[in-house]
């Protein structure tokens, strides 16, 4: 494959965007990040072999950007951001104490899934929320499948641990 068109480029920056931005909760360190990711990938564009899909290669850079990040900064922010919420809370048939009440628990969520463990995160977010194949996830962690397994499996039980059981019953 030749290097990445402009049009690639643009097609794949919104969603490892995303991605940063669900691992770093900063917009700014989001698109440093992924620039950063970008122009990596463009150095070392000879690297690609094509046996995964580019966006699934970009995607690894990323997380490796991401995780050197993490190593870097002692302590990372927690800027608000809600594009990532898992349900439509502005949803006219709920009420406003409806919304309110929904709008807590994807605060909280969001601040359980920022406090999981640095080795489970990516695996999670990858997979759950971003939607890659654990097969994929494990290319991009440069793991194995079974460990992407229990890295998840590990994030939803301490996420729902971490739920408050008044959350547990809406």
């Amino acid at each position: 494959m030749s290097r990445l068109s402009e049009e690639q480029v643009a097609m794949y920056y919104p969603r490892l965007f995303r991605t940063a931005l669900r691992l770093t909760g900063s917009r700014e360190d989001s698109a440093d990040l992924t620039q950063q990711a970008f122009l990596k990938a463009l150095s070392r564009w000879g690297q690609f072999d094509g046996r995964c899909r580019p966006a699934t290669w970009l995607h690894g850079i990323l997380l490796n950007c991401v995780r050197d990040w993490f190593r870097r900064k002692a302590r990372r922010s927690t800027e608000e951001f809600h594009e990532w919420a898992l349900v439509d809370i502005a949803s006219d048939r709920n009420s406003v104490a409806e919304r309110l009440d929904r709008q807590e628990q994807l605060d909280f969520l969001r601040r359980a899934i920022e406090d999981l463990p640095d080795d489970t995160r990516p695996a999670f977010v990858a997979a759950v929320i971003d939607g890659y194949t654990y097969r994929e996830v494990a290319e991009m962690l440069s793991i194995p499948v079974g460990t992407v397994a229990h890295r998840i499996y590990r994030a939803r039980r301490s996420l729902r641990n971490a739920m408050p059981e008044s959350f547990m019953e809406a």
